[in-house]
């Protein structure tokens, strides 16, 4: 009777967290579980999360400093070798500890279906090699493979952060046709651009040439700030002085640009992120409803037996 209760309860709080029911429901898992999830378990392991994060502001090489004036900056500390890394070692070990119980609660089947889970798997696999090459090397190895994979650990517990990036991955193919149009306006202003402005022999009209359509490069990075108006109208200022004609030009790139095509890739994200959102929404509902429905289930199953007694 009291493992039915237990069911139920943990069914409830599923249903209330928007948690999936998919996991192991024996007495001794139901313990486990109703630990894990505890208030106390997962602020340890946000603390962890945190700490492993923060330690790129000691390990060399930091500029943690307490004046930002390069003049007037202090040699920062340099922590000995060990300090970090013992520290780093302690948050891996939690890390594995709480990789080994949720593997063990959803049960095997359920985490081949995992992929986060399976990269939890690598990442830690790839940090504990790491962390070993780098105290073999004592602190001065040239590249530290687990800084760059210290954020999976972040995304790794957030649920907000994972439905974030399953919806920028549904959008991307959306948006890469955008992309692309946008790419080719940029390459075919670009062109107009410099066969526009090109170099002349009177140094008083050169001055559109000098500053913003040298080359290829030069040209291409200030069509694309101007996509973005950071520098207008000062990109045309050169050009503007000598003939009013030539705003057309940026007049028409701006219009067909930045009002056009950046306004369509905008309304493009913020259509496939809507969309997105409802689905989410529904998808916590319906695991909302399974985890009431499951804990009926098994109060009326115990209601029953009851009954048949």
């Amino acid at each position: 009777d009291d493992l039915f209760i237990q069911q139920a309860v943990v069914f409830i709080e599923d249903a209330i967290q928007y948690r999936s029911i998919n996991h192991r429901v024996d007495a001794s898992s139901l313990r486990l579980y109703r630990w894990y999830y505890s208030r106390i378990c997962q602020r340890g392991l946000g603390l962890t999360i945190a700490a492993v994060l923060l330690l790129a502001f000691v390990e060399r090489p930091s500029s943690l400093s307490v004046s930002s004036d390069p003049r007037h900056r202090s040699p920062p500390w340099q922590p000995p070798c060990g300090f970090t890394e013992s520290i780093e070692m302690v948050c891996l070990i939690i890390f594995s500890l709480d990789l080994a119980v949720k593997s063990y609660l959803i049960g095997w089947d359920e985490f081949r279906k995992s992929k986060w889970l399976i990269g939890y798997t690598v990442v830690i696999s790839v940090s504990v090699i790491d962390w070993v090459l780098s105290v073999s090397m004592v602190c001065d190895e040239k590249l530290r493979v687990r800084r760059l994979l210290r954020p999976f650990f972040l995304l790794q517990n957030s649920s907000l952060m994972k439905k974030t990036l399953k919806c920028i991955k549904r959008t991307l193919p959306e948006i890469a046709s955008v992309i692309l149009l946008l790419a080719l306006h940029l390459c075919l202003f670009t062109m107009i651009g410099m066969l526009l402005f090109p170099k002349t022999e009177d140094p008083k009209k050169n001055g559109e040439w000098e500053l913003h359509f040298r080359n290829l490069p030069n040209s291409l990075t200030s069509l694309l700030v101007l996509l973005t108006t950071a520098n207008n109208p000062d990109v045309m200022i050169p050009a503007y002085s000598l003939n009013r004609g030539y705003s057309v030009f940026f007049v028409t790139f701006s219009v067909i640009g930045t009002y056009c095509l950046m306004n369509l890739l905008t309304a493009i994200i913020y259509n496939q992120f809507r969309g997105y959102l409802l689905m989410s929404v529904q998808t916590s509902i319906i695991r909302r409803r399974l985890g009431i429905r499951a804990a009926f289930q098994v109060l009326s199953c115990q209601g029953a037996r009851q009954a048949a007694e």
